[in-house]
């Protein structure tokens, strides 16, 4: 009985215990239950108090918060630069993206994509278990929630931020259908080396489009997106890093080579797993993935060309800023939309041409006169840049497109000083425009004959010759407009200037309007002058036709000026680009530059032949691309200013024009004037022109040619033919009506009768024996050499003498035998034999000098009996 007293009392306080424990359970139960209620209360007041606080957004419009890269592409169509924004943007369509593509990105990142209102909740109880078991960090973001991360939040790790994520996967999951969201994460996702957005991505790995893409290659590229700089495939590093246990990719760039990396395999075998284990491929397709050689098929694609300089590219995004704003965009708007509107900008830049430019402008050898220390090391100034600076730019005439420029030399870097866009004084290469354009227009010719003798046209100084020739103060004389162009004289240019006008106001005022219709943007007129301390400077002087301008122009001005003669009379404003689409594809705009008629097909075909031989027999011939300019015309001018402070070349051929400018940023002398700048153009065009058909200027309908004299201007004589220096009788071409007429034949060249000793003008009294038949020339204004300083002309040798022979008085003066070394030892009796003599005694040895002197005295009379 005890024992089973005993037995019963243990069990009833065994059941006491039990009953004990899970009642303790019960209350433990309770209190975390309610614990949870408190807790889960206070945190879902905290939830919906960051709610409450965090702005509601409209995902409808995701894709304007959207920043896609602009870029440039060349004339053919070719990506040249990216404008620089953050990374690289190509945004496509959600039916553009292959199918392989959108299921590699759900498997790996969000495999309940299409069931989910935008949170995954059972993700996050997933990885909040898998955290907390394995102390890992595993995300729970939905493909909703990167998004709004990408779009509206920061990229902070707070709980704050992760309740604003949950908030905004909702709201988008609400706004816009699943194809939707996909398509603009898979066009925003960060996936490396600077692409963002898949399409980006495809070309900057392999070149491709993502429809060209393989299910490995798809499976990569959404691998990377855990962790784009540890998942990339290939990493860039510079060139002196590279070994030889690295695999180079890429190597073309002159500073960085771009290197293979193995770290994406496993990650992108993880994504084909995953693919294969949600049935988005098959075994087959899985096993054929992992097999594909990966390596061999990347393909690195910078997006720009790197070695294009940014001259070009600066100059594009100012005018496309500029074409925006015309179309009702403010400054910036359209800067927004340069550098984040997806535009596509077609520039007229021919790459060809461009590269041939650069790789000149980095040859030492073209710039001889580059400054260099002791040891040879190139002189930098302040601003670290080497001097002799250049520009250089060539456009297509006939469409007003630049193919190329260059607005320094071995400078980098965006938004540099453009010397190309900077005005400098333009020597002697503004004559043509200046002078001699609005002459021809006038209705002078190039045969018209100005006379090169000192001129005074400096009021400051009316006593002293100005100007100055450049050769050596030296005047030809009598030459016309096709030499004075050919020899570029100063003393010429001034006087046809001077000619524009019935007097120096007028013909200064016409000289400007002409400089403005080609278009020279720096014209100083004396109305709106440049005013440096208390003085006032304007382009209102004859200095002007010489190039001594206030400001000076642009090398690009300048181009586009030569243009108008090598584009028939058309001026047609430069352009840099053609057409500027939207991240659409559709067109926003069309850049059709002005055209204006300055000068008639004819002039500009006067203006052309007189600067073509300027390159053939002038200044310019060192700008010949043959020895006689006649397989591919070249027609232009070269120009210096003092002290060779600038040296320019600007001409044109019939299929481009260019100018070349050099000289230090900081104006001072260079050791080789022109001669750099020509030289400079010919090695440029040269290779431009390589391979390209023979061709010269086409010749417009009433251009004429007719023999004429270069002495007079007028039809030849037959005395032209004749001139001690050679024959005066050239072809000249004419504008249809101004053409001298028949009866005017020149009659600058005279017949006259010397006297032999004293080469003075024979009269009835001189010794037939001693007179000779000569060709002279006679101005019609004479020249005293006497009036301007003893200063002699080249040409007045030739002139007609002044003073007839007096057998009186001169007889004391002749020498009978000139150049004897023993003149004096001939007395009086001898020297009267050879003065009397005619019969071939004394200093006559034979009748040959007799025959030769009656031939001579025939002829003459000949000619003028043919004359009268």
């Amino acid at each position: 009985m005890s024992e089973k007293k005993s037995s019963d009392q243990n069990n009833k306080k065994g059941k006491k215990n039990k009953n004990r424990k899970i009642s303790i359970i019960r209350v433990l139960i309770l209190t975390i239950i309610l614990i949870g209620f408190i807790g889960g209360g206070a945190v879902a007041g905290i939830v919906l108090g960051i709610i409450r606080d965090t702005d509601p957004v409209d995902a409808t419009n995701i894709y304007d918060l959207l920043d896609e890269s602009s870029f440039i592409l060349d004339s053919e169509g070719r990506v040249i630069e990216k404008i620089q924004g953050e990374g690289h943007r190509i945004i496509i369509d959600y039916d553009q993206m292959p199918q392989t593509l959108i299921d590699a990105f759900i498997a790996i990142e969000d495999e309940r994509f299409w069931t989910h209102n935008g949170v995954d909740v059972k993700r996050i109880f997933g990885a909040t278990w898998t955290n907390l078991r394995t102390g890992s960090r595993q995300g729970a973001s939905t493909i909703n929630q990167q998004l709004a991360k990408i779009i509206f939040l920061s990229y902070e790790q707070t709980y704050t931020r992760k309740i604003q994520d949950a908030y905004y996967g909702i709201l988008i999951n609400r706004q816009l259908t699943k194809e939707q969201i996909l398509e603009a994460y898979l066009n925003t996702i960060n996936l490396g080396s600077g692409a963002y957005g898949v399409e980006a991505a495809a070309q900057i790995y392999f070149s491709k489009s993502v429809d060209e893409l393989t299910v490995a290659q798809s499976a990569l590229l959404a691998g990377i997106t855990r962790h784009p700089s540890r998942y990339s495939p290939f990493m860039t590093l510079p060139k002196d890093s590279i070994t030889d246990d690295h695999i180079v990719l890429d190597s073309s760039d002159s500073i960085y080579s771009i290197v293979y990396r193995d770290s994406y395999e496993n990650r992108m075998k993880t994504v084909l797993s995953k693919m294969n284990e949600l049935g988005y491929i098959n075994d087959e397709e899985y096993e054929e993935a992992l097999n594909e050689d990966i390596k061999s098929s990347l393909k690195p694609n910078r997006f720009f060309a790197e070695e294009i300089s940014s001259y070009f590219g600066d100059l594009v995004k100012r005018d496309v800023i500029n074409a925006l704003q015309s179309i009702g965009k403010t400054r910036d708007e359209a800067s927004n939309l340069l550098h984040s509107g997806g535009l596509r900008i077609y520039s007229t830049m021919d790459v060809r041409i461009q590269k041939i430019l650069e790789e000149e402008y980095e040859k030492p050898e073209n710039f001889p006169g580059t400054l260099k220390d002791s040891e040879g090391n190139l002189i930098r100034d302040a601003e670290g840049n080497i001097q002799p600076q250049s520009a250089m730019v060539i456009t297509d005439h006939h469409t007003g497109e630049i193919k190329a420029l260059v607005g320094g030399r071995m400078i980098t870097g965006q938004k540099i000083f453009n010397r190309a866009l900077s005005p400098r004084q333009p020597g002697s290469s503004m004559k043509p425009i200046a002078a001699y354009t609005a002459a021809i227009d006038q209705g002078f010719t190039a045969a018209t004959v100005i006379d090169d003798i000192p001129v005074y046209f400096n009021k400051n100084t009316p006593n002293q010759p100005w100007p100055n020739n450049w050769y050596r103060d030296k005047y030809f004389g009598l030459i016309t407009f096709r030499e004075s162009v050919e020899q570029s004289s100063n003393v010429g240019a001034v006087i046809v200037a001077n000619m524009l006008g019935a007097d120096e106001r007028s013909a200064i005022s016409t000289m400007l309007e002409y400089m403005e219709k080609m278009g020279l943007s720096t014209v100083i007129r004396s109305s709106d002058p440049v005013v440096i301390g208390n003085k006032r400077y304007s382009d209102e002087t004859f200095s002007t036709a010489l190039g001594g301008m206030t400001r000076g122009v642009t090398p690009l001005d300048m181009t586009t000026a030569y243009g108008i003669y090598a584009n028939q009379g058309l001026h047609i404003e430069p352009i840099t680009f053609t057409k500027i689409y939207d991240r659409h594809g559709n067109l926003l705009y069309e850049n059709n530059p002005n055209v204006t008629r300055v000068l008639t097909p004819q002039v500009s075909y006067i203006m052309t032949d007189m600067l073509r031989t300027a390159v053939t027999s002038g200044t310019g011939s060192r700008a010949r691309l043959d020895r006689g300019n006649s397989h591919i015309q070249v027609a232009g001018k070269t120009g210096t200013t003092t002290e060779n402070k600038d040296a320019w070349f600007v001409g044109f051929t019939p299929y481009y024009t260019a100018s070349v400018w050099v000289g230090n940023d900081l104006p001072r002398a260079l050791s080789d004037g022109s001669r750099i700048a020509t030289e400079l153009w010919k090695k440029v065009m040269e290779r431009v022109h390589e391979d390209y058909s023979p061709k010269n200027f086409e010749r417009p309908d009433n251009i004429i040619s007719v023999n004429i004299c270069k002495i007079s201007g007028k039809r030849a004589s037959d005395l032209c033919a004749h001139d001690p220096r050679g024959s005066t009788v050239r072809s000249e071409i004419f504008i249809k009506g101004t053409e001298p007429r028949a009866d005017e034949v020149c009659d600058i060249h005279v017949l006259a009768d010397v006297h032999i000793p004293t080469g003075k003008l024979a009269t009835e009294h001189t010794p037939p024996w001693e007179v000779e038949s000569k060709i002279f020339v006679q101005r019609a204004i004479p020249y005293f050499p006497e009036e301007h300083g003893g200063i002699i002309p080249r040409d007045y040798i030739y002139e007609l003498p002044r003073e007839y022979y007096d057998p009186t008085t001169d007889w004391l003066d002749i020498n009978p035998w000139p150049g004897s070394e023993n003149d004096e030892e001939i007395d009086n009796e001898d020297e009267d034999a050879v003065i009397d003599s005619n019969d071939g005694m004394g200093g006559i040895d034979n009748d040959e000098d007799d025959i030769v002197n009656n031939l001579l005295r025939n002829i003459g009379r000949t000619i003028r009996n043919n004359q009268d």
